[in-house]
């Protein structure tokens, strides 16, 4: 699904969304300019991320090297690690030149520093950074530190 619109990053009207849904379960692809905000909720979706990374890519919408927001606060299932790799293998994650890639993970879980620490290693060009909350993860995304 894709809807039109102008708006500044991380605000509620981006330029280009993708979505895939399953009962309460649901992944969302925000794309504002240069900046990428992944929404997962439920209990996660397997392969239905992976076809949402997969359309945004192809769309020309989702390049390698964006400042991405991932809010996982109203996820509540295990990490689909096929997944995981599979998006990992789509396209080279933080190779463009001159542009920093960061990822802001917005969770209250206290487990996923740990799971940080293997994200990493899937995407070794890219910084990532655990948040509580969204607008710390913002001012993050968009300071100097995370540039």
């Amino acid at each position: 699904m894709q809807s039109e619109g102008e708006s500044a990053p991380g605000s509620a009207a981006p330029s280009r969304v993708f979505t895939r849904s399953n009962g309460g379960n649901r992944v969302t692809l925000s794309i504002d300019g240069a900046f990428l905000r992944v929404d997962v909720s439920g209990d996660g979706l397997d392969d239905s991320i992976v076809d949402c990374f997969r359309e945004a890519i192809a769309a020309g919408a989702v390049r390698p090297n964006m400042v991405t927001l991932v809010d996982l606060s109203n996820f509540n299932g295990g990490v689909e690690w096929p997944a995981i790799h599979a998006i990992a293998g789509l396209v080279p994650w933080g190779s463009e030149i001159g542009r920093a890639s960061r990822v802001a993970y917005v969770t209250k879980s206290a487990w996923f520093s740990a799971l940080l620490k293997l994200v990493s290693v899937l995407f070794p060009k890219s910084q990532h950074r655990q948040f509580s909350g969204v607008h710390h993860a913002l001012q993050w995304l968009h300071s100097d530190e995370g540039r």
